[in-house]
């Protein structure tokens, strides 16, 4: 309720303060690598003999969609920039940050620990890696980081989700209720709503047997969507201003991965995200309905009929227990 440059503030901290295990498992790892564990089997013939290349290729993709969710914190919260040059920045900084230590945290594992000895590892693996090496210190050392992340990281989702709402509520497509702020410029309703929001996933997933990567994989899956027509809108952009530069390649590009990776969630994921988006319709028909404007204009009903159709067959599929989240 403080503000976002109280919870920025607060966010600064336990980013540095979950770095730190980050680049001691780094370091440590790299001091206890060892080149014939990183070498064993690392075509993944033995394994791969046994999977199909493709099948093993779409099932990581939700999991590297969810590690990269995030990396466009800067442009929803970019109306508060004092200098817009820092949104471009922080981006492509966050998003290089995040990849260079996946993948020395990956590689450096790979020649500690066998990849098969790997894979069984529970959640967090980390920990156990280091605790491989260290003993059990280093396993406490990567759990009171992995606690301090997630605080971190529950702060700062709650301030990204709080901003959506109030951001499509200024651009008249969420009930004006949501442009409403308290004195340190916090949009508190909108808070309250993603408050709510979080509550009854964490409740929803808990009671149906779920579990962490149900969470991931249903996040994962709702991002999809909204990166797809970012992608397709820049090259429709593109397209239109007969832009023949990088626009027109990123485009291209960005629009054809999103199609890959709508294909590799697979439709189970999809009828899921239908029914998680479903609700949204009616705030902004709410919306529409403050403004006295028509509600949906030219092809607009088609998209909306075809939402509800493929939602009322998910929620068939799941009351028929043919469907599960």
């Amino acid at each position: 309720m403080r503000g976002v440059k109280t919870a920025a503030k607060i966010n600064m901290v336990t980013t540095i303060a979950k770095l730190v295990p980050l680049f001691l498992f780094i370091f440590f790892t790299m001091l206890a690598f060892k080149w014939h564990t990183f070498i064993f089997d690392f075509t993944g013939i033995e394994f791969g003999s046994k999977h199909d290349l493709l099948d093993q290729v779409k099932s990581t993709m939700l999991i590297t969609v969810w590690v990269f969710i995030g990396v466009e914190g800067a442009v929803v919260v970019s109306s508060r920039a004092r200098d817009r040059k820092d949104i471009g920045r922080a981006t492509i900084l966050g998003l290089l940050t995040a990849l260079i230590i996946y993948i020395f945290v990956t590689l450096l594992s790979m020649g500690v620990i066998s990849t098969s000895d790997l894979a069984k590892l529970q959640n967090p693996s980390m920990a156990k890696v280091l605790e491989h090496i260290l003993g059990q210190w280093g396993a406490v050392l990567i759990g009171c980081g992995l606690l301090i992340s997630v605080c971190g990281a529950f702060l700062s989702w709650t301030v990204l989700a709080t901003e959506a709402p109030f951001l499509a509520a200024n651009n008249n497509v969420f009930p004006k209720i949501y442009k409403k702020q308290n004195e340190a410029g916090t949009p508190v309703i909108s808070l309250k709503l993603t408050t709510i929001c979080i509550q009854v996933s964490l409740f929803a997933v808990t009671f149906a047997g779920g579990t962490y990567n149900n969470i991931l994989v249903i996040a994962s899956e709702m991002i999809l969507i909204p990166y797809f027509l970012v992608a397709a809108y820049t090259l429709k952009i593109a397209i239109k201003t007969k832009n023949r530069g990088t626009l027109l390649w990123v485009g291209i590009f960005a629009t054809v991965y999103g199609i890959w990776l709508l294909y590799a969630s697979g439709l189970h994921h999809l009828l899921l995200s239908a029914i998680l988006y479903l609700p949204g319709l009616f705030f902004y028909i709410k919306a529409k309905r403050e403004q006295n404007k028509p509600i949906f204009i030219g092809k607009e009903i088609y998209f909306v009929l075809f939402l509800i159709t493929i939602s009322g067959f998910g929620i068939y599929l799941l009351a028929t227990g043919k469907l599960f989240i």
